[in-house]
């Protein structure tokens, strides 16, 4: 298990999600939401294969409020905006799972299932124990994202093995050249988060300066600080397959019509 510095926000927010771990395993023991997890007859969706597909390879974001920003759509109702992705072109939604720093939770990752059958979903959460793994799958993800400077490199191979043995896909999130260490070989995605989540102080160079060292192969993700379509052309010639983009949505009247536009300008 990683040790962090005693200011670094990372580490609280752990902290806070070890604590909500094991208080949900006492109300639904491990070992029932395993037999929830393995007996689910839904055929999770091919988020991967989505982004390779898609002319722009968008993931889009649902996300109330965060601890960088503040407030951003604290009122906004996530069957609304899963609809408003899918019939506007996104290639999957993320589905922020945390409630105490984002405002989400899993039954938002429930309904937006409900919402959108034929859209992969990425459960966003800061995942340091396999219950919320088997979580995932029981509210209807179809991958998981694993964040290398929150967990160590065995534990990251470690679920990644776990999520592939339920049908699901991982996102595996980078944001140093020294975490590539962590990153599985079978991994399905790898992320480069231009967010540092020590300080949350955001720089798109980083996924520039990281892009060269990334498996050509796995689908690359860009994450965080992508506010204009501009941001997301240079990312993708590069070489970036995917971006996750929330708050450019989030943050407007209607998050549909901002994906369009998105999605306008990266084909241009």
């Amino acid at each position: 298990m990683k040790i962090f510095m005693a200011d670094n926000i990372l580490q609280r927010i752990a902290a806070t999600k070890r604590r909500e771990v094991e208080a949900m395993k006492g109300v639904i023991p491990e070992g029932l939401m395993r037999k929830l997890a393995v007996a689910c007859g839904r055929e999770p969706l091919d988020m991967s294969g989505s982004i390779r597909l898609s002319p722009v390879g968008i993931i889009a974001e649902h996300k109330r409020r965060s601890p960088s920003k503040g407030e951003i759509s604290p009122m906004s109702d996530v069957d609304t905006v899963a609809r408003m992705y899918a019939s506007n072109g996104a290639a999957a939604m993320s589905v922020l799972t945390d409630t105490p720093f984002f405002g989400g939770s899993l039954e938002d990752l429930a309904v937006a299932r409900k919402a959108t059958p034929t859209l992969p979903l990425l459960r966003k959460e800061f995942i340091v124990d396999d219950y919320q793994i088997y979580q995932a799958r029981v509210y209807g993800a179809d991958a998981v994202l694993l964040i290398a400077s929150m967990i160590s490199g065995e534990e990251i191979r470690r679920m990644n093995d776990l999520a592939h043995s339920l049908g699901m896909q991982t996102l595996v999130e980078l944001h140093m050249l020294d975490e590539l260490k962590s990153l599985p070989s079978d991994a399905d995605m790898v992320g480069v988060n231009n967010r540092d989540l020590t300080s949350f102080n955001t720089d798109l160079r980083n996924a520039f300066d990281m892009v060269a060292s990334l498996p050509e192969k796995m689908v690359k993700v860009a994450e965080s600080g992508i506010k204009t379509p501009k941001d997301m052309q240079r990312l993708k010639s590069v070489g970036f397959n995917g971006f996750l983009i929330g708050e450019a949505f989030m943050s407007t009247p209607d998050p549909g019509v901002r994906l369009r536009e998105f999605i306008a300008t990266g084909n241009s």
